[in-house]
Parts: structure tokens; sequence; C-alpha cells
């Protein structure tokens, strides 16, 4: 276990599988230690692109999705990839919500998202965010040189977009399963998502049950930046296919790597 003292980051020696190390951290913040893993290629030294991964609602740093699609970043591109537990969710999960079914955890988050403590559980999240990039920049694997992207669908866009539009470090990113109204509690949203200038790639799903697709789509009209891409596929919320983590590889290759891509393995 390693620790450093001026990030408040702990690290422990973590195991190596298929060229890619993962390492469980916990950064130190107000409110609660945040949780999370990072992935970067077997002896990795020196700085190098990194990506952070925001769940969904009712899942974990350790999403099947997350894992699967970071450790390809680290794999084929020898880029650093982390992800964490976001507020209430994951080794954050309140002990009482730990019997509750998908459908009323999803009802209590609701609640959550869009109610009267809004605004200071996206606050809490962007902080943790913030926290987790200054800490995990600070090891000679991470470093500060390399560029940044961010990925986060649905809860991981609830809370992105907010981060992404403050963070000057984040160079790219992939956004979606979430949208913009005007009467569900989300003052301000609008002119965060104008402040969004990055290259983005935005997912829908025409199907979904969680999100309107007219919300959806207003989100995307919404973004400020001139480089973006809408993919939209029929089916339900969680029916995003395999082949979009091939398009977030190569979003994220095409503006975090420094140079020519490498050939991918398998």
């Amino acid at each position: 276990m390693t620790e450093t003292a001026d990030t408040a980051l702990v690290l422990d020696e973590g195991r190596t599988e298929r060229d890619v190390t993962e390492r469980r951290f916990t950064v130190d913040r107000p409110a609660e230690p945040v949780p999370g893993i990072l992935w970067t290629p077997e002896g990795a030294t020196g700085p190098r692109p990194l990506v952070l991964f925001g769940h969904g609602g009712t899942q974990g740093k350790r999403a099947v999705n997350i894992l699967a699609l970071a450790r390809r970043m680290v794999r084929h591109h020898g880029f650093a990839a982390a992800a964490i537990d976001q507020p209430f969710h994951g080794d954050r999960r309140p002990d009482d919500e730990r019997t509750m079914s998908v459908e009323e955890r999803r009802e209590r988050l609701g609640r959550r998202m869009f109610g009267r403590d809004r605004a200071a559980v996206v606050d809490q999240a962007v902080g943790d965010w913030t926290a987790v990039l200054d800490a995990l920049q600070g090891l000679d694997d991470v470093g500060t040189a390399g560029p940044v992207g961010y990925w986060g669908l649905s809860m991981g866009s609830h809370f992105g977009v907010p981060f992404v539009a403050g963070e000057p470090r984040i160079a790219a990113a992939v956004l979606g399963l979430f949208g913009w109204s005007p009467t569900r509690g989300q003052e301000g949203l609008d002119d965060l998502a104008r402040h969004v200038t990055v290259p983005v790639l935005f997912l829908v799903q025409w199907d979904d049950e969680i999100v309107a697709r007219d919300s959806a789509l207003q989100l995307f009209d919404l973004l400020g930046s001139a480089d973006k891409t809408l993919h939209a596929h029929p089916g339900r919320h969680v029916e995003v296919p395999r082949d979009e983590n091939d398009a977030a590889e190569a979003h994220f290759a095409r503006h975090l790597s420094p140079g020519p891509t490498p050939a991918q393995g398998t």
C-alpha cells in the first residue's frame, strides 16, 4: 500500500493480467473517502493520457462496460484509465439501500438526482472527480503531461457534463443516455452544456424508457463543441450496442494519442 501525503491518495500494489496492472485506490475527501481503480500498462513509467470513467445509476466502478473499455485503452494504446464509485454507489452505497431492488434504488436515486438536493450531489461528484484527477496526475506513471478524457453515460453524464464543462484538463469526452428538460429540476444544465467545448461522442437510445428522446437530443444540441457526433440506436436504456466500445476507443485514441495510433492487439 502506497500513501501520498500531499494528495491524500492511498494506492495498493495491485495485480497484473494480460499486460494490464489494476490497482485500487482511495482519495480523501471532506464528506467521505472516494474509492476507485486505476489501470496502467504493466511496468509503465512516465506520463501518459488518462481516461476517467463515470458509471451509471445503480452501478459501480467495476461495471462490465467500464472494465472492458478501460482495459482496451490501456492494452491497445498505452493509456491509463480510472473509475470511481460515485456518490451513493458501490462501496459508498448507504447501508439501508443494500437490500433494495434495482427498481427501488432507481426511484431513490431519481429523487436525489432531480430533487431539492440535486445541486449538492452534483457539486460533491464534480469535486470528487477533481480531487481524483489531481491525485492521479501526481503519480509518475500518469503525470500531468498527457491529455485527459472523460467517459460517462446516464448518471455518468449527469455528473460528467458539469465536470467536463469546468475542467480545462479534459480534452475529449463520451457522453449520453442523458438529457435536458427545463421542467425537470435541471436549472443551469443548459448553460453548463454550452461550456462543453471539447470533442464529444454522444449516445442516444431511441426507445429509452428512462431518458426521453427529445431531452437527449436537446442536450446534444446545447453542447458547445464544434466537434460533436451523435450515435443513435434502437433499443432501451441499457441496450447500447457493444460496437459503441469500438467507437469510444477510436474517439479517445484520435483525440488523446500523442502520435500515430498503435495497431490494436487482441
